[in-house]
């Protein structure tokens, strides 16, 4: 019998909670992903490599049972991992309402995880205070407070506590607050260990965290330099994104939902990106949401009672990988991720989006694909006509770790188990409840068209289109509703692409509104989930 031999590729994401696997190899001449594993991190790399090969010698050549292990040995690993050493951050600020949960949600979307959060009206003794924040393990210093056009001796006071418990050269101090007191705080510190940054609550009516965020940002590349920045999962995954987009000339919004953090990456066609990273934006902090327990039961209709979902979202903060076992477990845990992506877009959705691509277990992993493409079109919320996909196999993460001048020639030669296609949606707003939200004729090249479907304001209606199909549409918006960009013609003409799920037409507005009583919104939740859980096998 003749040598067999093939050429290999291991692409591996470490996680903070799950590791996640894939073999890339050639299949008739072309690079394809051959398998992929996902298992708990703390399983350890021999039972991920296990896993692997147990699946090779399942679905593999034959002949080639007995050579997984040494070929595995021989390939090229490509890799990328959640910071093994996470920025760690104490924020002191004036007030929890206003200076405090602006500095707050600037340094979690930069990727800091915030250890410890002190603000003067927390009720604690000033005692309290001093103990909490000289017991803090923490490798830089936020203080807010105070508006720009007042000498806020409360915001000087807060800059004063972390002074008292700061030992002189243990991290930076980073002043958000008022701009005439700059100097003032950089007095109470040693030379050169405060940096002013731009006000994120400049007065009582405005919040403008971005220059807060992006400073931040450049604050934590320093702290974790001594980790290849490139490997990193927070910064791989958002490169391969831009690196799709550039390619393809698209607006692709990619979303990536951990098991404790998350990454928000928006990359435009020329290549540009805008990267948050959520440190404690995975599932682990949903509970820590404010009203988590009540929000994601309204929006699941199906997860049980406020105090089962509840106990469901500390059972995902104590063990992220936890496996939902039960049907209201999954709905809690989705309708979860849902509530975490609407945070991560809580400015607004973005506009002409062409496409958003969903990472994570909980998405990429999703029992259905209806699930996996209600996670981020509940979420996201994208206005106008975009396609929707997944990243199934966890390969963007570790192709996005490669150098820049080979993520390019990774995702092309991927390009087909790049992301799985879950279909287009179609998300209008506007207009009043029951009143016509559009009518839209579906036309596929080859096949007889069919009769305009009419979506009503707060429905969703799903079209059949199977993935590598292509069809025309022909959207007519309803009196006073839109589609996001400006038009100046009554109807709307664009290209949808098929998915697991098909075409959907979202009536239910931004942000979906819903029942006020509980009966109704069970039954509205009820008939949404359908629309999306039905089977492809409608397709003609």
């Amino acid at each position: 019998m003749s040598e067999v031999s093939t050429e290999l590729a291991l692409l591996v994401d470490v996680g903070s909670a799950w590791a996640k696997a894939g073999v890339i190899g050639r299949v008739r001449g072309r690079w394809r992903l051959v398998t992929h594993v996902a298992q708990p991190t703390a399983w350890g790399a021999a039972e991920l490599r296990r896993g692997l090969i147990d699946r090779l010698v399942a679905a593999g050549d034959p002949r080639l049972a007995n050579e997984w292990d040494a070929l595995l040995d021989g390939a090229t690993r490509i890799e990328c991992h959640t910071a093994r050493n996470p920025g760690r951050l104490a924020v002191v600020a004036v007030s929890r309402e206003v200076s405090g949960s602006s500095a707050r949600r600037a340094a979690e979307a930069a990727g800091w995880q915030v250890i410890e959060a002190v603000t003067l009206d927390d009720g604690r003794t000033l005692a309290d205070r001093l103990a909490r924040l000289q017991s803090a393990e923490v490798d830089a210093w936020l203080v807010a407070g105070g508006f720009d056009d007042a000498r806020s001796p409360r915001a000087l006071e807060a800059a004063a506590l972390v002074a008292s418990a700061r030992l002189p050269e243990s991290g930076p101090v980073i002043w958000a607050g008022s701009a005439q007191l700059g100097d003032d705080v950089a007095g109470l510190f040693e030379d050169g260990a405060v940096s002013t940054v731009a006000n994120p609550r400049p007065d009582a009516r405005r919040e403008e965290t971005g220059p807060l965020r992006d400073h931040l940002q450049a604050v934590l590349r320093a702290i974790v330099a001594d980790e290849d920045e490139r490997h990193l999962a927070s910064v791989a995954f958002p490169r391969a994104i831009a690196t799709m987009a550039s390619d393809g000339g698209l607006r692709i919004l990619g979303i990536d939902v951990g098991a404790r953090g998350a990454v928000h990456a928006l990359a435009e066609p020329d290549g540009t990106s805008a990267v948050r990273v959520y440190s404690t934006g995975g599932l682990a902090g949903a509970a820590d949401v404010p009203g988590a327990a009540a929000r994601v039961t309204r929006i699941a209709g199906d997860a049980g009672d406020e105090a089962a979902v509840a106990d469901t979202l500390q059972t995902l903060r104590a063990r992220p990988t936890t496996v939902p076992q039960l049907p209201e477990e999954l709905s809690a845990t989705q309708a979860a991720v849902r509530m975490l992506i609407a945070g991560m877009v809580e400015d607004g959705p973005p506009e002409a989006v062409d496409l958003v691509v969903g990472a994570g277990r909980t998405i990429a992993a999703a029992p259905h694909p209806g699930a996996a493409a209600r996670m981020l079109l509940d979420g996201v919320r994208p206005i106008g006509v975009t396609q929707l996909a997944v990243d199934a196999g966890s390969v963007l993460g570790p192709l996005g770790s490669l150098p820049d001048e080979e993520i390019r020639e990774g995702i092309t030669l991927l390009a087909d188990d790049l992301v799985v296609p879950r279909g287009t949606s179609v998300v209008c707003r506007g207009g009043s409840a029951g009143q016509l939200a559009m009518r839209v004729t579906v036309h596929r090249p080859g096949w007889p068209s069919h009769a305009p479907v009419e979506v009503r304001v707060g429905q969703l209606q799903v079209v059949p289109l199977a993935a590598g199909q292509e069809a025309e549409l022909l959207i007519e918006p309803g009196p006073g509703i839109t589609l996001g960009a400006s038009r100046r013609s009554p109807r709307i003409q664009a290209r949808a692409t098929g998915g697991a799920v098909g075409i959907m037409l979202d009536g239910r507005g931004v942000p979906i509104a819903l029942p006020r009583r509980g009966d109704d919104r069970r039954a509205v939740l009820a008939a949404w989930h359908d629309a999306l859980s039905r089977d492809l096998d409608r397709v003609t």
